[in-house]
């Protein structure tokens, strides 16, 4: 038996005009409706329910899992090789996809250790988005009644720097594939240090945001198929408005595309690391076509040689990524034990991003349209000079955002 995610070609971005869907709490449940009722409606789509059901019912080789909202338009499905080439026989133009492993963005490879303290000139990250002088000229907005969920290794919800941030924490059981409560844990040390760069008391951008610990990456590592189990769940979560993801593979960029588009959908803004591979190179959700695509800058204001980008080319639509940029190499943040550790990678500079974001969020009151908060993001970003392909808008600036 294996495992193949399932679901229509059909863009749903081009069917809906996703843009305008809204981050309102009572704005999601109708958004959802809107969804579902697309896919209820769409031949493709139907036709592989109708399948799926007929072979549940015919025998015991095909195996649903759970769908949440269904707003993704996949089914996750364990079955034979035989009954997979079956499917692909009936459906000839449908998208089957086995499964596949999809794991951490790891940082680069630090050589310090984690400490207990910090000094304030380590938080250069604050600086370089121009969030310390904004503070300093009476600036206060903080992130208030935003939540945002981060997919990654889990978080250390006792750490100084995140006490009381963090609402839920959540794990997928791998045998049952259902998504539940769990006590907060970091697997890792990952998720922990984006959670201070998102909230941290002293070392995040928006403090008072809160927080959804969904541990995706059990020790760094998951598949695609639990990867849909996630973005499913996250759209019946009212209070999430933002999705973290430093996660990524080295393909699947046309078909992830689609179902990043579906969390734009019902107003969760997917905030994604493009990965640590340098030049042409780049991952999987961070290349999607409407993913938040965030690459990497160092101390001296310049893209970090790591940060990957790449042009891309997906359902005829060209692009460039990343969308723009943040600090990434050599930021200080939390990390398991009440300590303290550098990191470097875009997974650093993506939870920066996800921070400005929930400024922006808290600005409007949460009532701003997708396409709103993105030209807000886009065009807050100050041009570092390099060529668009390796820094797009430029470095994220929290004055001319708010």
């Amino acid at each position: 038996m294996s495992v193949y995610i399932i679901r229509s070609q059909i863009s749903l971005a081009r069917s809906l005009n996703v843009q305008s869907q809204k981050f309102t709490p009572e704005s999601r449940n109708p958004q959802i409706r809107e969804v579902v009722n697309f896919w209820r409606e769409e031949p493709a789509y139907q036709q592989i329910k109708d399948w799926l059901q007929d072979a549940e019912n015919k025998n015991s080789e095909v195996i649903r899992y759970p769908d949440y909202s269904g707003i993704t338009g996949a089914s996750v499905v364990e079955m034979s090789d035989k009954e997979a080439a079956r499917i692909r026989k009936d459906l000839p133009d449908v998208s089957i996809l086995r499964d596949r492993l999809i794991e951490l963005i790891h940082p680069l490879q630090s050589n310090t250790d984690a400490q207990d303290e910090f000094s304030t000139d380590e938080l250069w990250h604050l600086d370089a988005i121009a969030l310390n002088i904004a503070r300093q000229n009476g600036f206060g907005r903080t992130g208030k009644n935003v939540t945002i969920a981060v997919l990654d290794t889990g978080i250390d919800s006792n750490h100084r720097e995140l006490q009381g941030q963090v609402t839920k924490s959540y794990s997928l059981n791998d045998r049952t594939k259902e998504i539940q409560l769990t006590p907060s844990q970091d697997t890792n040390g990952h998720g922990t240090h984006v959670a201070g760069l998102i909230c941290g008391k002293h070392v995040g951008v928006a403090p008072e945001t809160k927080l959804i610990d969904g541990l995706l990456l059990p020790k760094g590592i998951s598949n695609l198929s639990n990867f849909v189990i996630w973005l499913n769940w996250l759209a019946l979560q009212q209070d999430v408005n933002i999705v973290n993801i430093s996660a990524g593979l080295r393909m699947y960029a046309d078909e992830m595309s689609d179902v990043i588009d579906t969390l734009l959908a019902v107003g969760i803004l997917p905030v994604c690391a493009v990965g640590n591979d340098g030049r042409n190179n780049t991952r999987t959700p961070g290349n999607c076509r409407n993913s938040i695509s965030v690459g990497a800058t160092n101390f001296n204001n310049q893209v970090a040689s790591f940060s990957g980008s790449g042009k891309m080319s997906v359902n005829n639509l060209c692009y460039d990524v990343p969308n723009l940029v943040a600090p990434g190499e050599g930021v200080y943040s939390s990390v398991p034990g009440d300590k303290y550790k550098v990191e470097s990678g875009t997974s650093m500079a993506t939870p920066i991003v996800s921070g400005v974001a929930a400024l922006i969020l808290e600005k409007y009151n949460k009532n701003i349209s997708v396409l709103n908060l993105i030209e807000a993001l886009l065009t807050s970003c100050k041009d570092l000079g390099v060529d668009k392909e390796r820094q797009g808008r430029g470095l994220i600036q929290v004055t001319a955002a708010l």
